[in-house]
């Protein structure tokens, strides 16, 4: 391993969730742990991943069957824990259009079930060893959240006129911090199905971790910058409501 892929393989590693932790301590200390608690839970939940998960690397036990479930443990969390702030994001949204907010947290929890199921079936018919097993099933689940965020994080940049939501609010920082890093995960899984030399591959390996690093600066930077609330839809609020509410009598 080069020198230089090894620096920047542990600087990606360790600063993003340094920073992370700041990220944690401005939350609290600006009391934006009341409007946002599960991202909130979540900075506070990587850090220690990274902790535990770190300390437990150094130790030598990385390629031990501990470190493996810890892993696989942590990262069903936080899959977890990203789909539950993309809920959060449309709460802090859809707060002044009832209908919208309730179909929203329908249509989310729906989602949630069945990819649950997918990955419980997924785990449950592959074959290899336990560890490998849950380590599908949650990659299944992770992949899963992760084109969904894509998605919708599309659509929170393309309506954000329509509901009032300011470019400068913390709760556009979070969904364009979570954007950058999801479709970056999509663009290095794609990658990797063609055929690279082992030089690409490990500049590959540095892309989801480099990707994360740019998320983490730009929530840092959000929360650094002044805090917009979401203002008035541009568009009338009847319209939007009767709407909602008619889309709404049809999915029941």
């Amino acid at each position: 391993m080069a020198h230089w892929y090894k620096f920047a393989l542990y600087y990606l590693w360790i600063a993003p969730h340094v920073l992370l932790a700041v990220v944690a301590v401005f939350i609290y200390t600006r009391r934006l742990h009341k409007n946002f608690p599960i991202f909130f839970f979540y900075t506070l939940f990587e850090t220690l991943e990274f902790l535990l998960l770190f300390s437990a690397y150094m130790a030598g036990h990385a390629t031990g069957v501990w470190y493996r479930y810890v892993f696989i443990a942590t990262l069903a969390g936080s899959t977890a824990l990203r789909f539950g702030i993309i809920q959060e994001i449309f709460n802090n949204i859809f707060c002044d259009y009832p209908r919208l907010e309730k179909l929203a947290a329908t249509s989310l929890r729906w989602i949630t079930g069945f990819l649950v199921v997918a990955a419980i079936v997924s785990a449950f018919y592959s074959s290899g060893t336990a560890p490998d097993n849950l380590m599908l099933g949650v990659k299944v689940l992770e992949r899963s959240v992760t084109i969904i965020q894509v998605g919708l994080m599309l659509f929170l940049f393309l309506f954000t006129r329509m509901f009032g939501l300011s470019w400068r609010s913390f709760v556009f920082g979070i969904g364009l911090g979570f954007a950058i890093f999801a479709s970056t995960m999509l663009a290095a899984w794609t990658l990797q199905l063609t055929a690279l030399n082992e030089h690409s591959k490990q500049l590959l390996d540095l892309l989801p971790t480099g990707s994360y690093h740019v998320s983490v600066v730009v929530w840092l930077g959000y929360l650094l910058a002044a805090e917009q609330p979401v203002g008035a839809a541009t568009y009338p609020v009847p319209e939007m409501d009767r709407w909602s509410g008619e889309l709404g009598r049809h999915l029941q």
